[in-house]
């Protein structure tokens, strides 16, 4: 003992030394750095005050090192600053300063800080960087270490600086992610002293000369994402994303903060007030002034950077501006800011010629720019016109005109931000453009060139919003004498894009819709006037003018098209005025460009001649579809074309093409235009094509010569340009006449066929019904990848057209070419088998006569005869065809498909497989079957093994969806239904040896499933037309039974695995058909004899045959998919056999033969092998459901069961295995969860009390708070699994009183785990998402069971922690409703609950409301893809609404506070309109509910801001939702 007090005592005196050593100056620096460092981690050191002391030394070190007053090596240097560092973030330090233990950190170690990030900034000298960034960190981090940064202002201010430029001038360096988070902290901190500053001057001045530049310049490559591209993912979006939001609010508190308004006052508006105190204000008379100062300067970045910062900051600083001073009183004010700020872009010097063309990268971010300074004056209604006009002298009106100005002046096309901010103007007050309207529209529409995708639709934004302006304002006819004069003033018309593309064609119907008729006749006549005063007489010889002549001729086309029709209800003045247009538009327009195109016509014509002859017949047509719409639609308008109804056909004199214009004369336009492949040619077939249309509305029309006229027409029309489709082609079209070239004709035309088949099908003969079907098959896309080409929805495509017409309904209505599309399919699907024949084909004729078979009536007549009745001496018998097909198999198929035939009939198998194979008549029905028969069992020769099986499997798929037709009967007039068994069989069986594949190769399974299938028909249609069935049954057994013997002996080749497969699958089928047949005519004691025995026999060949398949060969072999599949099925079918009548459960047979009891230690040999690979057949869905198939039917059989072991308990062993696999969240999806139910549900049935007891205990386990704490994740999930799949089973009796009785513990349980859940980072939604889930479940199937309220209300506690920010949209989206669930759980199955819980109910439904509305609010950049999510997500909150509602009495006293939520947080963003429209329905359910006095409460009691939205809120509601309601009530009885 004396010992050791000696011992210490020595020790105590060595270490009282060790401040003496480290001041030493004999002591080298080695051992000073050892000595520190033991001292530090030393628990027997006894130096007084040790922390600061060691702090004290390591610091006056470095600060005397730093000022040269000492010299150390470099690795002194850095071991030093990592000494610092290792004392700061040491735990024992941490614990010291919480305990209130006091360590002061001297202001000199700071500013040495402070000095090296500067030096690291300036040089990029990274020296000792990370231990410094480090040891900020750590002094940051602790909130008694930081008070020496927040204590000094000009520190923190200082580092934040340094840090900020660190970053901007050395984006990609090594210490990118550290720099963040010391950022990140150091903001949190300048944030709070901002606040608690009462000095704005000083806070502005530290703002605009010291972080003014870095902050914005770092926000503005934050915002480009420099530092998330691929190999720099160390900058974690979430604190990017945090850090920008950091700096937005410092820059508002710093350089917008509310007591400096007056100073903006001041400098804006220029008012000098008197009453101003002289203070802490005095000498800050330009902040506006200095800010933008401090902006502009060039030298503080790069000159590639500066423009694209200083835009960038502009609508930023504006934004803020708004946000920090915008109230109703301070407009103007707000105005004032916006030239200040717009000045600071390059683009406001342009016209002053102080700066070159700008490149198109800047012009994209200059009008970005200024975009989002137009937006912020549009969406905060900044711009009153009348208060401009009359107060301010129209400020705002004319710098707004100065912007429009430069716009157009500098007119970019390619840049669709330039579109969207004339269309913002143009919202803003049309008067801003008009007075350059032509401009505008020359260079936005006109003549503008795009072709980006964006910009044309930010262009068809911008005309849309013109028209739709123009319309409002009733000044169409002004604006079309702005567009005919731009589109008649000298240009080069080759040069210019259609007029009338998809885009502005849409917004130019819209805008028709919206308009009287009187001021659509105005423009009618105007576009006339232009036309022939200043076009038609300069036609001759100018191709410029006859370019022209075509867009006014497609813009007429568009007006006549698109104008509402005249109807009987219409003014006779408007009928008469239309008709008079109508007759002078024909014989002063139409006729004369007509008679122009005859007589200037030459052999080769010009390119003017063309666009006339475009011109001519586009009026023609298009005046002849108007003239016959009116005369359809108004008894009062007398077409010059004579009555259209009911009027008999004068045969002599039949309906002209157009009034007027002889037959005679139209054959010269044929003759002139008979080269033309372009709109010229599309329009004379529209025109014949209303000739037909006006012919069979005539009373006459089905007589011999109006027949004789319809055939000519018809005809006509699809003989004009059959050369045209006999190429394909992949351009597309958008349906518009005025972009119709060469190129897109071929689409045009097929369009035009198509769309009128009903019409035209009656009147064409056999040949053109046929090359129509030929065309369609020629056109159809070859697979369904072509189908979906890279435009937008008005573009089509010969693909596109042809894909719609075998798609739509009316297709196999128009027999003929339903007929010929078939024959079409023959034809070429027989003539590749034919081309892959090996032998005579004479012979092959005999043997497969329905290959030759190419003529309708033949092919029909052929199956006729052969579906006859079998007379007493006619008809081959019926086992004929079998036989032959047997013989060719067995001796080698004639017929030999190489890889370029399969793939060539693949093909033409998905075209066949867009029809519908179940409505064919009988001799095409029995035709298919064979055909498609043929190629299935043909030889396969040297072909790859997938694309064989491809093949094979999409016949038997064919063949599948054939045989489920109303006429598959027929075919077994032709085969027996075990003929065609045993011919598929055998064929298969023979292919199976050629194959290469593994036992679970997916390409082979899927053959054999649709083979399974096609066998299963054939026997469900014995059973269900009871043919022959011992008959049939007998061979089929018999066939099998030989096939079986063969597979367990050499001597007949079904040696390989494949075959056993094969075998097994039919054996399958066989039983899966049979069985459930004997036991329902067993039950009904109809059951013949034979059957029973056939089927005892099936089940010994299928216990044999498995027997075969599961001799593994390997060890640790698993049981093959094919043989899970199939065991289920001979374990059910083995039951059903041996159940006792009268007993539900299932016994031993007395008896029992070998059989059984072979089948017996089967079962028992899978069950075992089943329990071990249960967690890894979970991979594979349709061999786990098997799996659990067979487990479920396993329970049901006790004399299965082992006396040694615990069915249940083994069974339940291995499901836990599954959920506690990696795979759970994937695992229990739709198709394997009704299968685990039913085990389980069995499982539950089959045991005792006890049982059920040991499954909760291991829920409760699983859930246990301690399982999160050791993040034993998969346990934790394998509860809450296991516990939702427990509540869907129906329960009873104790069991159902023990799983209420342990509802308190489950609850608690959840929502611990919820809590350890949302503690990490990132959140568990993993362990959130099911919790939620599983807890809607509990609430529900509770309603009668849960009897305290208390645990009900831990669910608010559950709600109120879930994460909603921060999610991806998939997830926000999946969370959002489970939260949705267990309110709507809450609400609707706890009434009693409610009564007491209502604020806690609402504090959850407010989480969801302000959800949506942060995530559905319009956002700077990025796109719309997240809208469906946020729209569902609405649907909820409305639909939420709708359920308070019903529930008047337990809520109204709670109304004004829902609405007053929705508008306080409805002030602070701008939703999309399509959520708005949502949350609004939703809120005027709830407005119902507020009295008189609440609405006087909301306007007397809310914020300003949130009062205004209330106002606008309450307006909506009194014009829409009460005026709609109490209209219905009027009607309501």
């Amino acid at each position: 003992m004396v010992t050791i007090i000696l011992r210490r005592v020595t020790m105590a005196a060595v270490y009282s030394g060790i401040s003496f050593k480290l001041k030493s100056k004999t002591t080298s620096w080695e051992d000073k750095l050892k000595l520190a460092h033991f001292a530090w981690i030393s628990h027997q050191c006894f130096l007084p005050n040790k922390e600061q002391v060691l702090l004290d030394w390591a610091r006056q070190t470095l600060v005397a090192f730093y000022k040269k007053k000492l010299e150390l090596q470099e690795d002194i240097v850095e071991r030093l600053w990592v000494y610092v560092d290792n004392i700061l973030h040491s735990r024992k330090l941490q614990n010291l300063l919480k305990n209130g233990k006091t360590v002061n950190l001297q202001i000199s170690l700071v500013k040495i800080i402070n000095e090296r990030i500067a030096e690291f900034s300036l040089s990029g000298s990274q020296r000792n960087i990370g231990a410094i960034l480090s040891c900020c960190q750590g002094i940051l981090s602790a909130p008694a270490l930081a008070v020496i940064y927040t204590a000094k202002p000009e520190l923190i201010v200082a580092l934040l600086s340094q840090l900020c430029w660190s970053v901007c001038r050395q984006p990609e360096g090594a210490m990118t992610a550290q720099l963040f988070e010391v950022i990140h902290l150091a903001l949190d901190h300048y944030l709070k002293l901002q606040q608690q500053q009462a000095n704005p001057r000083r806070v502005f001045v530290d703002m605009t000369s010291h972080l003014l530049q870095p902050c914005l310049v770092l926000r503005h490559l934050l915002l480009g994402g420099t530092w998330t591209q691929p190999g720099q993912s160390q900058l974690q979006q979430i604190l990017s994303r945090d850090i920008r939001s950091k700096i937005d609010t410092v820059l508002r508190g710093g350089v917008f903060r509310h007591d400096l308004l007056s100073s903006y006052k001041e400098e804006l508006l220029e008012q000098r007030q008197g009453n101003i105190k002289m203070g802490v204000l005095k000498s800050l008379l330009t902040p506006m002034e200095t800010v933008i100062t401090r902006l502009v300067e060039p030298d503080y970045i790069k000159s590639d950077l500066h423009a694209l910062v200083v835009a960038n900051s502009v609508s930023l600083l504006y934004r803020l501006f708004l946000d920090s001073y915008l109230k109703e009183e301070n407009q103007f004010l707000c105005f004032q800011a916006l030239p200040r700020l717009f000045g600071c872009l390059q683009i406001s010097h342009l016209h002053e010629g102080q700066m070159e063309a700008l490149s198109l990268s800047d012009w994209t971010t200059e009008l970005l720019a200024v975009e989002q300074l137009l937006n912020s004056v549009a969406t905060n209604n900044i711009y009153n016109v009348a208060a401009d006009r009359i107060r301010h002298g129209e400020t705002q009106f004319h710098f707004y005109r100065r912007v429009a100005e430069l716009l157009i002046n500098h007119s970019q096309a390619p840049v669709p931000a330039w579109f969207r901010c004339l269309k913002i103007l143009m919202s803003l007050n049309h008067l801003i453009l008009e007075p350059d309207l032509d401009d505008l529209l020359s260079s936005a529409w006109i003549d503008a060139e795009v072709t980006e995708f964006r910009a044309k639709k930010a262009q068809e934004v911008l005309i849309n919003t013109v028209f739709q302006t123009y319309a409002k304002l009733r000044q169409v006819p002004q604006l079309f004498e702005e567009i005919l004069g731009v589109i008649c003033r000298p240009a080069a018309e080759a040069l210019r894009q259609p007029l009338l593309a998809s885009g502005p064609f849409m917004a130019f119907c819209a805008c028709l819709l919206e308009l009287p008729l009187s001021q659509i006749l105005d423009a009618w006549s105007l576009v006339l006037d232009k036309f022939q005063s200043l076009v038609m007489p300069c036609l001759q010889s100018d191709t410029d003018m006859a370019l022209k002549a075509l867009s006014l001729s497609s813009l007429l086309h568009c007006i006549m098209f698109n104008m509402p029709s005249l109807d009987n209800s219409m003014p006779l003045p408007i009928i008469r005025r239309t008709q008079c247009i109508m007759e002078r538009m024909l014989k002063e327009l139409v006729k004369p460009l007509l008679g122009l195109l005859l007589d200037l016509w030459s052999p080769e014509p010009e390119l003017w001649q063309q666009k006339v002859s475009d011109s001519a017949l586009l009026l023609s047509y298009t005046w002849a579809q108007v003239d016959t719409t009116l005369s359809l639609h108004c008894s009062q308008y007398y077409s010059l074309a004579g009555p259209l109804v009911g009027a008999a056909l004068d045969i002599s004199n039949p309906p002209l093409l157009l009034p007027g214009v002889e037959t005679q004369l139209w054959k010269k336009v044929e003759k002139c235009i008979a080269q033309s492949r372009s709109l010229s040619r599309y329009c004379l077939e529209q025109l014949y094509l209303q000739k037909v249309k006006r012919t069979l509305m005539q009373t006459s029309s089905q007589s011999k010569e109006a027949l004789q006229t319809l055939r000519y027409d018809t005809a006509h029309i699809l003989d004009s340009s059959r050369d045209c489709l006999s190429q394909k082609t992949v351009v597309a079209w958008d349906r518009q006449v005025s972009t119709m070239d060469e190129s897109t004709y071929p689409v045009a035309h097929w369009h035009l066929i198509v769309s009128n088949l009903t019409v035209l099908i009656p009147y064409l003969c056999l040949d053109d019904v046929r090359y129509v079907a030929t065309v369609l098959l020629r056109t159809v896309p070859a697979n369904k990848a072509q189908e979906s080409l890279a435009h937008g929805e008005p573009y089509i495509t010969l693909e596109k057209v042809s894909t719609a017409l075998l798609h739509s309904p009316l297709f196999p209505e128009m027999q003929s070419l339903h007929s010929a599309f078939l024959m079409c399919i023959i034809a070429k699907c027989s003539s590749i088998l034919c081309s892959g024949a090996h032998n005579d084909l004479s012979l092959i004729s005999q043997q497969l006569p329905w290959l030759f078979e190419k003529d309708y009536h033949t092919l029909v007549a052929y199956w006729e005869t052969k579906l006859a009745k079998v007379g007493p001496e006619g008809i081959e018998p019926r086992g004929e065809v079998a036989q032959n097909f047997l013989s060719m198999i067995k001796s080698g198929f004639p017929i030999k498909l190489d890889e370029e035939q399969l793939k060539d009939l693949l093909e033409l198998l998905e075209v066949i497989s867009t029809l519908r194979l179940d409505s064919l008549l009988p001799s095409y029905h029995v035709h298919f079957f064979f055909l498609l028969f043929s190629m299935a069992v043909s030889t396969l020769g040297h072909c790859s093994s997938p694309l064989a099986l491809r093949f094979l499997a999409t016949c038997y798929r064919l063949l599948n969806g054939l045989q489920r037709g109303r006429n598959a009967r027929s075919v077994f007039r032709v085969m027996y239904v075990s003929d065609v068994f045993e011919v598929v069989l055998t064929s298969l069986l023979q292919a199976s040896t050629e194959f290469q594949v593994g036992e679970d190769d997916s390409a082979w399974l899927q053959l054999l499933e649709v083979s399974g299938v096609f066998l299963e028909q054939l026997m469900q249609m014995l059973i269900q037309v009871k043919l022959s069935l011992v008959l049939n049954f007998g061979k089929i057994i018999t066939l099998l039974s030989r096939y079986s013997k063969g597979a367990s002996s050499k001597e007949l080749k079904i040696q390989s695995l494949q075959g056993r497969q094969l075998l097994l699958v039919a054996l399958t089928k066989l039983c899966q058909s049979l069985g459930p047949y004997v036991k329902e005519r067993r039950q009904l004691l109809e059951a013949q004899a034979a059957l029973p025995e056939l089927l005892r026999q099936a089940m010994m060949q299928m216990g044999a045959m498995l027997q075969l398949c599961l001799v593994p060969g390997t060890p640790g072999h698993r049981l093959p998919s094919v043989l899970l599949s199939a065991v289920p099925t001979l374990l059910e079918v083995d039951l059903s056999q041996h159940l006792r009548e009268g007993q539900p459960q299932i016994t031993q047979v007395v008896d029992t033969d070998r059989t059984l009891l072979s089948h017996m230690t089967l079962y028992q040999d899978v069950y075992v092998q089943l329990l071990e690979e249960l967690p890894v057949l979970s991979g594979n869905t349709q061999s786990f459901q098997a799996a659990l198939q067979f487990l479920t039917l396993f329970l049901l059989a006790p004399e299965l069961h082992s006396k040694e072991s615990s069915v249940f308990a083994s069974v339940f062993h291995s499901v836990r295995k599954v959920l506690t696999g990696p795979g759970v969240p994937a695992l229990v999806t739709r198709d394997i969860e009704p299968h685990l139910e039913a085990l389980l549900n069995q499982m539950f049935e089959a045991g005792t009390t006890e049982h059920f007891g040991i499954v909760l205990q291991s829920i409760l386990q699983g859930l246990d708070v301690t399982q999160a704490w050791r993040s034993d994740l998969q346990v934790v999930l394998c509860a809450i699994r296991l516990l939702n799949l427990l509540l869907k089973c129906p329960l009873n009796g104790e069991k159902a009183s023990l799983l209420w009785r342990t509802c308190p513990q489950i609850v608690t349980a959840l929502m611990m785990q919820h809590h350890e859940a949302c503690q990490e980072q990132p959140v568990a939604l993993v362990v959130v998402e099911p919790i939620l889930d599983v807890l809607a479940v509990l609430l529900r199937k509770g309603e009668e069971t849960i009897s305290n309220p208390h645990h009900v209300s831990l669910a608010f506690n559950i709600l109120l922690t879930v994460p909603l920010d921060h999610l991806k949209p998939l997830e926000f989206g999946s969370v959002f409703l489970k939260m949705h669930n267990v309110l709507f759980s809450i609400l609707q199955c706890h009434s009693k609950v409610m009564l007491k819980a209502i604020p806690s109910f609402l504090n959850s439904f407010n989480r969801l409301l302000f959800s949506v509305m942060h995530e559905g609010r319009q956002k700077d950049k990025g796109s719309m893809d997240d809208l469906p999510v946020v729209l569902e997500s609405a649907r909820l909150v409305e639909r939420m609404y709708s359920h308070i509602a019903t529930r008047a009495e337990e809520f109204t006293a709670f109304s004004p506070f829902l609405v007053a939520q929705y508008v306080t947080e409805a002030q602070k963003v701008t939703l999309y309109p399509t959520v708005k429209n949502l949350l609004q329905e939703g809120i005027y359910l709830i407005l119902d509910l507020c009295m008189e006095r609440d609405i006087q409460f909301l306007r007397a009691s809310l914020q300003p801001g949130a009062r205004d939205v209330f106002k606008e809120l309450h307006n909506d509601y009194l014009k829409y939702h009460k005026a709609k309601h109490e209209g219905e009530k009027r009607y309501t009885a």
